[in-house]
């Protein structure tokens, strides 16, 4: 009885995140089309595609095959954000972070086609490949919009945009972790089964960590007016001026650009 009504409670949880995390995807992509911001742009397709794999897989039945072909989407599709975003200027680190994010995701979709082509069981090295492609992915994120969070406090900036970036890179990071629960989850048993304990839980755990994800990149990309005013509630400019998007993003990316050359 307790199992079912927790597996019920995750399965709602993991709902939630999944229709918080679309409406994110929706909105940057009219947000990205009004102001005609690529990078923008791609960051919903990435939001809209990873709640569309789940929904194939889980809903429909496609098959983890399936699911996978949108994750590889929404990681690509992150990264390519975050170099637009925060590394234009740069080549090297950028296209290198690339490259690896899409070879373990070729290799992934690869490692889910095995079963389905030659019966071969690869869970435990799909599992073990999956962690690197995950922490590398939001952890480029994390660190790009941490990096960009310290800069803008040299700025007399609206504290809610300064939060935005602190936002991004705290759940950023946090979801990077969102892999490792796998290792745990036994094979051949029902992700979330309720009458296995170790699956539920683990079921639990993923499902608390997309949520948090879901709910703070809501807040930092769709924050409440009345949110902004209580953060701003002390909040005295210098001068009257109010930073459009572009200018924000082009404002960060010179400051990291800055930042890298004296570094050398």
């Amino acid at each position: 009885m307790l199992s079912e009504i927790l597996f019920n409670t995750f399965a709602l949880i993991f709902a939630l995140f999944i229709i918080i995390i679309l409406g994110v995807g929706f909105f940057l992509l009219v947000r990205g089309i009004q102001i005609k911001m690529c990078n923008i742009i791609i960051a919903a397709i990435a939001f809209i595609g990873l709640p569309i794999g789940f929904i194939g897989n889980v809903l429909f039945n496609l098959g983890g095959f399936f699911q996978e072909i949108f994750i590889f989407i929404a990681f690509n599709f992150t990264v390519v954000f975050t170099n637009l975003t925060f590394y234009k200027r740069k080549k090297v680190y950028p296209t290198i972070v690339f490259a690896i994010v899409f070879i373990l995701g070729v290799i992934q979709i690869a490692l889910h086609a095995l079963p389905l082509l030659f019966g071969i069981n690869v869970y435990y090295l799909r599992v073990s490949l999956d962690l690197p492609y995950t922490l590398l992915t939001f952890n480029w994120l994390a660190w790009a919009a941490f990096q960009s969070y310290n800069r803008l406090n040299e700025y007399i900036i609206a504290p809610w945009v300064k939060l935005r970036y602190k936002l991004i890179a705290v759940f950023s990071f946090l979801i990077s972790f969102n892999s490792i629960p796998e290792f745990f989850q036994p094979k051949g048993v029902y992700w979330g089964d309720p009458d296995n304990i170790t699956s539920l839980i683990i079921f639990g755990i993923t499902a608390i960590l997309a949520i948090s994800f879901s709910l703070g990149f809501f807040i930092a990309w769709i924050m409440p007016n009345w949110l902004k005013k209580k953060i701003n509630k002390n909040y005295k400019p210098l001068e009257d001026k109010e930073y459009s998007e572009e200018e924000l993003m082009e404002m960060i990316k010179t400051q990291l650009d800055d930042e890298t050359r004296s570094n050398k």
